[in-house]
């Protein structure tokens, strides 16, 4: 595998990292963390000092070391899962070494931190180092950095993670994971609160719905062998998306935002604790009227409104039987005036900003309604079982522009052929454009109208004991689950008359797509944690049947009486096996490796198989002091590679999976980050560095022609579409007492919109494009704060896709201001 750096850049890279502790030269802090009752040591404790971003996380004797501490007093925070946390105060002088060792005494948590390898991917960040497989996680600080609205722009942090920009604000990110394939992230595990949350995830993965990333207070992401307990979709890896916790004091919060083309979020939060009880309720609403400039005017923005409710019931957290019953419910509505309605060459290069005079009347509604229902049952310190039922409703229509008949009796054309050669469809392209009244001819307009239902229950019983001088942990969980897509579709033809659109055909629901897809599954994992002294093994093994099937009433029977139906099914069960592996050669410094199987559901058509690879990793941790490096290597060897039929790649839209044949994909990945300590005058301040770079080889391994469109007719060896080869982003800032100041770059290479080789064709890919936004905020108080940002601060204005039709711009240059405030008991 060719490295991405060349020899010097290398040698400057490890150059820059070795130097960077000597900036923060003096004092340390070691010692040891041990259970008060049994004087065990306690492995990835969480050692943090407190008004610093500094910190630590215990090894697996227990034993914590943080390096280049300036002298002065420090108050230590000493927490862990199930321990009741303290502090400690330390008064570091010169170049000396401070001792502290610590004995923490067990207690009863609420459900979010009892669970923490439950409900959730990683935990917190420091928990990452205690996962021998590669993780990722992002709390609220991120969050707050990036004034987190866009899941692109925060997912950006993470490296292996491959993003295809669409609509400028995230509304429905494409998402992918070490070249998986990023098509409305349908190749991932997607959750929330460790609950399956795309709307139909085994009979119609692609999400159009994706959380509300702005009420979140963390993101977690698992690659490699530790994330097939997340199944269905181990080829690629989990994203874990995080809500509000319940509070264990009275908390009220609001935050106000506005800013270009009247963007205006209002984001509301209550919650309380009491000794049995508990809740939160939550209200977000987002709106902006868009940056695309509509031919003859018109909003080309959106509004959402996020509304997310949350109880708990639980027994007294002193006895040791502990009992919690906790109830979730969430509901989004979201109207967006958002098309798939893009550009031609030429007119992307007059004005990247425009939009299409044809795509008025194109909007997107859609509302989703999410019940949970967990059971939390700890008998012991030591084993615990949390059970969960859920449901969830998602309602959509995308009335979208489809294709364009020029005059009466002629044959209609998509959009996305009139965009690719607007010289041949001449007559179709200027009706688009308003440039000529339609004259007989219609603007046929689909209702992309579509429910979607998903249900099911899981349980995991997780267990901890000592055996023969190894810490274990085993968990075993257990899946039903099934989901539902009901497509009824319908076209209606529009009128083109001075540039304003007239409906002429009213079309009838259920005559041009009607059929539904369904799913049942069963699914079970066992994972065993052995912990060594410094070894950790963690095999595992995962199980999944499903069953697919489609129902087509045909688009003659919108009743259903069921004349015409045709049926298919496809059944598949497959184990997955796995196992990772870490070491920890001394409290800074470890590695990691793993191998795992790889599969993804393969649809209904009876002639697709199941998506499958075999998946390697191996990687290195450092973590001396302020410094934390992590080095990943990855290689996914596919047999078969799976690509979905989806309008929003640039298809018809049949969701139909195409088989791939074999691929590999390999990489590398870095994430680094250093919190520097200065101090100017009287003031301290934190200067922190972040960094995720990642190297992505994607390539076909045989010779084929497909009906899917991105892909063609490939030869062996061919580059896979919509994969960077390189991914970075930087992130930087000056932290003080009050003021502080963020401002992270992004680059990404440009990518092929279709298989290839050889140097890059300008009509066949999108631009390479470098953003940088910032961040300035001011603390009032404990309490209260404001801030400013400024988004895409060069106002780079780049081309991020061509499909689902055409050319499309990302975000230009926005600015948004915003105040917050709490207050807490």
């Amino acid at each position: 595998m060719m490295h991405p750096f060349a020899p010097g850049s290398r040698a400057l890279l490890l150059a820059l990292f070795a130097a960077l502790p000597v900036f923060a030269q003096n004092g340390r802090i070691t010692g040891r963390v041990t259970d008060a009752a049994t004087g065990e040591p306690l492995v990835a404790a969480n050692v943090s000092m407190i008004g610093t971003s500094t910190g630590a996380a215990t090894d697996r004797d227990g034993r914590f070391n943080i390096v280049s501490l300036p002298a002065g007093l420090y108050t230590l925070s000493i927490s862990r899962i199930g321990y009741r946390p303290i502090q400690r105060r330390a008064r570091v002088v010169g170049d000396s070494t401070l001792v502290v060792d610590v004995a923490l005494e067990s207690q009863v948590l609420e459900i979010p931190e009892l669970v923490v390898e439950r409900d959730r991917l990683v935990g917190n960040r420091d928990q990452v180092y205690a996962i021998p497989g590669s993780a990722h996680y992002l709390g609220p600080e991120a969050l707050r950095r990036h004034q987190a609205s866009d899941a692109n722009r925060l997912l950006a942090e993470i490296p292996g993670v491959n993003l295809q920009e669409e609509d400028g604000y995230g509304l429905r990110p494409n998402i992918g994971l070490r070249g998986s394939g990023s098509e409305r992230s349908q190749k991932i595990t997607l959750m929330e609160d460790g609950i399956l949350i795309a709307p139909a995830p085994y009979a119609a993965p692609a999400a159009y719905y994706f959380p509300t990333i702005g009420r979140m207070q963390g993101v977690e992401v698992r690659k490699g062998a530790s994330q097939i307990k997340y199944g269905p979709y181990t080829t690629a890896g989990a994203l874990n998306l995080i809500s509000a916790p319940i509070p264990e004091k009275l908390q009220v919060g609001a935050k106000v935002v506005t800013g270009s083309d009247h963007a205006r979020t209002l984001h509301a939060t209550l919650g309380d604790s009491r000794r049995h009880f508990g809740f939160v309720a939550e209200v977000y609403r987002d709106g902006v009227d868009g940056f695309k400039r509509l031919d003859g005017g018109g909003n080309t923005g959106f509004e959402k409104t996020d509304y997310m409710l949350k109880f708990r019931f639980n027994s007294d957290r002193r006895a040791p039987l502990y009992h919690e019953l906790s109830f979730k419910f969430n509901r989004v509505d979201e109207v967006a005036n958002e098309t798939y309605l893009g550009l031609t060459e030429a007119d992307f290069a007059a004005k990247p900003l425009r939009r299409y005079a044809g795509s008025q009347q194109d909007v997107f509604k859609a509302e989703h309604n999410l019940l949970q229902l967990r059971y939390f049952l700890r008998l012991s310190s030591r084993f615990d079982i949390t059970t969960s039922l859920y449901r969830s409703d998602f309602g959509r229509n995308w009335y979208k522009l489809d294709k364009v008949q020029p005059a009466a009796g002629a044959d209609a054309v998509k959009i996305g052929a009139i965009l690719e050669a607007p010289q041949t469809y001449a007559e179709e392209y200027a009706i688009i454009a308003g440039r000529r009244d339609s004259q007989g001819g219609l603007l046929w307009v689909k209702a992309n109208n579509r429910q979607y239902k998903a249900q099911g229950v899981q349980s995991v019983a997780a267990g901890q004991f000592t055996l023969a001088g190894t810490w274990n942990q085993i968990e075993v969980g257990l899946r039903y689950h099934t989901d539902a897509m009901d497509r009824f579709q319908w076209v209606d033809g529009y009128g083109m008359q001075q540039a304003r659109m007239a409906l002429e055909v009213a079309g009838t629901p259920g005559t041009e797509s009607n059929r539904i897809e369904s799913a049942r599954a069963w699914a079970a994992f066992i994972e065993h944690r052995i912990t060594a002294g410094r070894l950790t093994v963690v095999p595992g093994l995962r199980f999944e049947s499903i069953q697919l099937q489609r129902r087509d009433y045909g688009t003659a029977d919108p009743e259903r009486t069921g004349r015409n139906l045709k049926t298919r099914q496809n059944r598949v069960q497959v184990w997955i096996p796995g196992i990772g592996l870490s070491y920890d050669f001394t409290a800074a410094v470890g590695a990691f490796s793993g191998i795992h199987k790889g599969f993804a559901p393969p649809g209904s058509r009876e002639d697709t198989r199941p998506e499958e690879s075999v998946n390697f990793e191996a990687g290195l941790r450092l973590r001396p002091g302020a410094l934390a490096v992590q080095v990943v290597a990855f290689l996914n060897d596919y047999s078969n590679l799976l690509g979905a039929d989806l309008a929003a790649s640039g298809g018809d839209g049949s969701g139909d999976l195409y088989n791939g044949g074999a691929a590999t994909v390999q990489g590398f990945e870095l994430s680094a980050s250093y919190a520097w300590q200065a101090r100017v005058a009287r003031w301290p301040l934190q200067l922190p560095l972040r960094l995720a770079y990642t190297w992505t080889d994607g390539r076909f391994g045989s010779t084929f022609a497909s009906d899917f469109e991105p892909w063609g007719k490939v030869q062996a060896g061919d580059e896979l579409p919509y994969v960077a080869r390189h991914q970075l982003a930087v992130g930087f800032g000056v932290h003080g007492p009050a003021l502080r100041f963020d401002g992270s770059a992004r680059y990404v290479s440009a990518m092929r919109t279709e298989a290839g080789r050889g140097a890059f064709d300008p009509h066949k890919s999108t631009d390479a494009a470098l953003v940088l936004d910032v961040t300035l905020a001011y603390r009032f108080s404990v309490t209260s704060s404001a801030f400013v940002s400024v988004r895409n601060l060069g106002n780079r204005i780049y081309l991020v896709a061509r499909r689902p039709a055409g050319l499309r711009p990302g975000l230009p240059r926005t600015f948004l201001a915003g105040v917050e405030v709490g207050l807490g008991k």
